[in-house]
């Protein structure tokens, strides 16, 4: 019996051994090695940001300050200030030394909390009066990149933002963007009856990135250009679709607004745009469709405009073709127009996969189920707003307004450049410059398409106001921010845009959430019940103060105060209805509550111990049986 007790000490004393030193072992042998168990693979970081920290050659900074103390008091923070440094470790462990996170508590009146202050860092005052800061600055090379504060919202796009910070101070360069249209975009004197002024937009962009227009009779794009823009493709020149077709041709980003009805162009007075047919054809390369023939329309979203009705009376109406989009319409995984306000579009068109093409199509902004088609015969210089109503019919499925293509596209030039009109060859002749003629391609294009381009038009996101011989410019729609973000994403790192959109830390109770739901449905329910029945009571008191033969008499007569007091007996139900509703509502939730502590704090437990049993019935079994 001795032996055996001697025997299981120096067992004991083996297993504890053992035990430390895998432990030491693992600590040093695995520990870069990580496992993400959670089901969206939180912890793990896309393939375009390990792309980024593999090319950086050169050591970049990231100062990450977190005012801990104030984190205390703000327990939502708290925790996505948690789910940062997470990814943050993650970060410098894959970027093989080259990024240095320094981890900094920039406490009241330090040196830190005045560093963070004059990188641009952003206090926010906390419940009990501490400034929380809770922001990164990325330092390379002399060039600073600020995120002034990590606020939860952009949860999603975290691992972007933070991505984004890197690849930016290391490229600190204005992007060049090439411009390709056939409106007059810098203005012309002879659009319409007067002088028509540069489109505002572009005049924006300057303040952001370099825009160089280029000329729609040359047959390629510089090699400096980062990004290009093309307006109304349909109307450029086959010198100019070529050049962008071999553009994309070599892996080029492009934003293309693709527009089957031009209000630029269709302008009444007038001669009508000369239309090329090859750009139809250079879409289906891209493998997607836009039928010319058929604008969008959608009730839900038709922006309300006056016009002159029959007999020159003013009316006033909503017009189907123009729409306001607001945050429901835009795709919310995409980094691009997430956090967008309201863009307005006029006549726009649908866009579509072609069946069986090759490329991934992303939509980024498409309509309400009510949208539908009509046809572009309709939209006549003096079309009638209301008309449209009777003649539409709601496709009962979204339509897409904008989307994010990318794939490696054929040419739409098998033979080689189009032949340039005589005049041309005269003024071209002996410039050098066009580049070898690609027939496949060399790299992935990425591309943005908007079935529209009088987005860009002033009147349709912007007012000008002149104040003191200087221009005044006021939003009112967030055109210029659709334009601007899709440029910055294409003229970023390939790696880059494809850095993916974060599913939320937060996971919420959806049995909850339905629960809520159903009770929010019933007392919506009951409510309107409530609020018909006092429409109806109104009706009833009004036609029998109509009948009085003393109308203007304010004292209510039997019949009034019998429906009156009706009315309040039939209010009194339906508000306990309510309250029955609510009640019901915490029930539920209260019972799922104790069921769920049940199972987290009684179940495990009861396991253990049950295995423990299990244990101990084997264990006694052996005993006796020696």
């Amino acid at each position: 019996m001795k032996f055996q007790k001697a025997t299981g000490k120096l067992a004991l004393i083996y297993i504890f051994a053992a035990f430390v030193g895998v432990n030491l072992l693992a600590t040093l042998v695995l520990n870069h090695v990580r496992i993400d168990l959670t089901e969206n693979k939180l912890n793990t970081l896309s393939d375009g940001t390990r792309n980024i920290l593999e090319q950086l050659d050169e050591p970049v900074k990231l100062k990450y300050y977190v005012s801990k103390s104030a984190l205390e008091n703000a327990p939502v923070i708290n925790v996505y200030a948690n789910q940062v440094e997470r990814l943050l470790d993650e970060y410098q462990l894959l970027s093989d030394g080259q990024l240095i996170v320094e981890k900094i508590d920039p406490l009241p009146f330090s040196e830190e909390e005045d560093d963070a202050v004059s990188a641009g860092l952003q206090g926010v005052l906390t419940g009990e009066g501490e400034t929380l800061y809770f922001g990164l600055v990325a330092q390379a090379s002399g060039q600073r990149q600020v995120i002034p504060f990590f606020q939860p919202e952009r949860e999603p796009f975290l691992e972007y933002d933070i991505s984004q910070s890197v690849y930016n101070v290391l490229h600190p360069e204005k992007k060049v963007v090439g411009v390709l249209s056939a409106i007059p975009l810098q203005g012309s004197p002879f659009q319409g009856q007067g002088v028509s002024d540069p489109v505002m937009l572009f005049e924006q962009l300057r303040k952001q990135f370099t825009v160089r227009h280029l000329p729609s009779s040359d047959a390629s794009v510089p090699d400096d250009i980062d990004i290009l823009v093309v307006v109304d493709p349909h109307s450029l020149s086959e010198q100019a679709l070529y050049a962008l077709d071999q553009y994309l041709l070599r892996g080029g980003r492009a934003m293309v607004f693709a527009d089957p009805w031009s209000e630029a162009q269709n302008q009444p007075f007038g001669a009508p745009p000369t239309e090329t047919k090859k750009a139809d054809e250079l879409l289906a390369k891209w493998g997607i469709k836009l039928d010319r023939e058929k604008i969008v329309g959608d009730p839900n979203l038709a922006q309300q405009v006056s016009y002159r009705g029959p007999y020159g009376r003013i009316q006033s109406t909503r017009y189907l073709p123009w729409l306001a989009l607001g945050k429901k319409q835009y795709n919310s995984d995409e980094i691009l127009v997430n956090e967008l306000g309201n863009i307005n579009l006029a006549s726009a068109g649908s866009l579509e996969p072609l069946e069986g093409a090759d490329i991934t199509f992303t939509p980024l902004i498409t309509t309400t189920k009510k949208a539908g088609l009509i046809e572009k015969e309709n939209l006549s210089f003096n079309v009638d707003p209301a008309g449209l109503f009777t003649r539409f019919a709601p496709s009962n499925e979204p339509l897409v307004l904008a989307a994010r293509v990318k794939g490696s596209f054929q040419t739409a030039f098998p033979d080689g450049a189009p032949e340039r009109p005589s005049e041309e060859k005269e003024e071209t002749e002996g410039i050098e410059g066009e580049k070898e003629h690609l027939t496949e391609p060399s790299n992935p294009a990425n591309l943005v398409v908007v079935a529209d381009s009088d987005l860009l038009q002033d009147r349709f996101w912007v007012q000008v106001n002149n104040f003191f011989g200087r221009q005044l410019v006021v939003p009112k729609a967030a055109n210029l921010d659709f334009v601007t973000n899709a440029i910055e994403i294409l003229g970023g790192s390939p790696d880059l845009i494809s850095v993916r959109s974060r599913v939320s830390y937060n996971r919420p109770f959806e049995l909850v959430a339905e629960i809520q739901q159903n009770a929010e449905l019933q007392y919506r329910e009951k409510e309107q019940e409530l609020r018909q029945k006092l429409e109806e009571t109104e009706r009833k008191l009004n036609e029998l103060q109509r009948q009085r033969q003393d109308a203007s008499s304010p004292e209510l007569t039997v019949e009034q105060q019998q429906e009156l007091d009706k009315f309040v007996q039939e209010k009194v139900k339906t508000r306990k209805k309510l309250r029955e509703v609510q009640y019901d509502l915490r029930a539920d939730i209260e019972d799922l509550e104790s069921t769920l502590k049940l199972f987290n704090i009684g179940l495990m437990p009861m396991m253990i111990s049950f295995v423990a049993f299990i244990a101990w019935i084997i264990k006694r079994q052996r005993d006796r049986s020696f």
